[in-house]
């Protein structure tokens, strides 16, 4: 049974308006009905100055719709009435700074691009983290039009070739790219308890609004409803289901609008990556997304310039069509990390629209190595923005090639043979895309290690007599390998023994 607007309106006659005067209906307080697939949203006009006094309200209409027959879920959004400050900002009279503001500001002007995330919200109240997540990294642009949604797409699976449990956020509400970008169709199954289980698309679990509504649909809403619908895309999904993720990430809507702000001070943001074109115009705009992040006191783990160059397949010619070295020169200027180029490729274009990402379909090629190490080096700035950095250890190959020999500062060292590092390569080619996919690689107890190659300040490539050297060892995984040694060879020679398989 489905249920109609009527219906809705008809039950939220039963909440009372901000004063106990009247219902919300007959006020004219609810706005912005929509139904689609059993799911209700609204929003709720209130005082901007009594939002937070107003939260019951809120919850209670959440509440009585949600329990209507035929209704799967129920969002609602309280939208602000417009203020003096408001309309001044509007009409450009200048706006005193809150003392929030003021505070914020003066946080950011003590740090270098990257710090703590926020503990806690506005007014002091705790940030709420995610069931099922561990970390959360947005993916932000100042403006349209720069690839966004495909560097997020290739950094979500180069983070997961690093053997990080992995799920990507579709937050662009008016275009979603993810299931087209991943080749995913259909809708979320529902669960238990009134939450969505998150579809998949090449290991990565994934949710967009892109599920919801047609491709070609357009989806007119005004801000309170697209955080409404965020906050139940984000908090209502099974996320954790098959065990905890290590990271999400969030493919931020393009700009630096109320959605945009509201999401970076209600979501407990681990760290923001931004990705800009190598133009002025499209750094402009880059500028103003960095500084947002920073007011509200997300760490900002670099910059990535997209459609950094072009090279022609023809004659090799290489064309700077939209400049170069922009994004990078303003990452120095600003004091944040420049984490990479990614150029202007058709393949990545093609793979791009076919629901074939180039990090999962070519997980050797060139250019998902550029997505790789890009996720490599987010990943340090993460763990060095939280002080978990591991530093960079003493390497010594053996004579023969054999053995690899790990000296950490002031820690454990260890040795670990080829055929181990090998065999447990951190590689897309070894780890596959997800658990069921990772390869039992047989035959390697002869191979040789042939030489080291560092990578940044966090992790070493190493190369093998086999042909083998797109597996990124960063120093985490090393002592991870170190200190599980045991346990992890042991498990390989089940493996080998449950597939019917040898050591060479």
């Amino acid at each position: 049974m489905s249920v109609s607007k009527t219906q809705v309106l008809d039950e939220l006659r039963r909440i009372k308006g901000p004063d106990l005067n009247g219902n919300v209906v007959d006020l004219g307080l609810v706005s912005e009905i929509l139904i689609k697939d059993a799911r209700v949203y609204f929003s709720i006009t209130v005082p901007a100055a009594r939002a937070e006094e107003l939260e019951p309200l809120r919850q209670a209409a959440q509440s009585i719709v949600a329990n209507l027959e035929g209704v799967e879920g129920a969002s609602a959004a309280l939208t602000a009435e417009a203020t003096p400050a408001s309309r001044a900002a509007a009409s450009g009279a200048p706006v005193p700074e809150s003392a929030r503001v003021k505070e914020e500001r003066a946080r950011a002007a003590c740090r270098n691009g990257a710090g703590a995330p926020p503990e806690r919200a506005p007014g002091g109240r705790k940030l709420e983290g995610v069931p099922g997540v561990k970390k959360l990294i947005a993916v932000a642009s100042g403006k349209g039009g720069v690839g966004k949604s495909t560097v997020a797409v290739n950094l979500a699976l180069g983070l997961q070739a690093r053997g990080l449990k992995v799920g990507i956020l579709d937050a662009d509400i008016f275009g979603p790219s993810q299931p087209r970008l991943l080749g995913l169709k259909g809708q979320p199954q529902i669960l238990k308890g009134k939450t969505l289980k998150p579809m998949e698309g090449y290991g990565l679990k994934v949710m967009s609004m892109g599920f919801m509504v047609d491709e070609e649909t357009p989806v007119i809403w005004r801000g309170p409803m697209v955080v409404g619908a965020l906050n139940q895309m984000l908090r209502d999904v099974a996320w954790g289901q098959h065990g905890e993720l290590d990271v999400l990430v969030i493919d931020m809507p393009p700009g630096t609008g109320d959605v945009q702000l509201t999401m970076a001070q209600q979501v407990p943001l681990s760290g923001a990556v931004i990705v800009s074109t190598p133009q002025d115009l499209a750094l402009i705009d880059a500028r103003k997304g960095l500084g947002m992040f920073r007011k509200v006191g997300v760490p900002v783990l670099g910059i990535v310039e997209n459609m950094s160059y072009f090279l022609c397949p023809k004659c090799g010619t290489r064309l700077e069509i939209f400049g170069h070295g922009g994004a990078q020169a303003e990452a120095e200027r600003l004091g944040v990390p420049f984490l990479g180029s990614v150029p202007l490729h058709m393949e990545i274009r093609a793979r791009s629209d076919s629901g074939q990402p180039i990090t999962a379909s070519e997980p050797d090629g060139a250019h998902a190595q550029i997505f790789k190490e890009i996720a490599g080096k987010a990943w340090a700035e993460l763990e060095g923005a939280e002080g978990a950095v591991a530093s960079a250890p003493r390497l010594g190959i053996s004579p023969d090639g054999a053995t690899l020999t790990i000296a950490f500062e002031n820690g454990p060292n260890f040795e670990l043979s080829a055929e181990f590092l090998r065999v447990l390569s951190p590689s897309a080619e070894v780890q596959g895309h997800s658990p069921e996919q990772r390869v039992t690689v047989p035959a390697k107890r002869n191979v040789k290690i042939t030489d080291l190659r560092p990578v940044g300040n966090y992790a070493m490539r190493i190369a093998f007599d086999d042909g083998h050297d797109t597996g990124l060892y960063t120093w985490t995984y090393l002592g991870e390998l170190g200190r599980d040694k045991e346990q992890r060879w042991a498990e390989y020679l089940a493996d080998l023994d449950r597939k019917g398989l040898g050591r060479g």
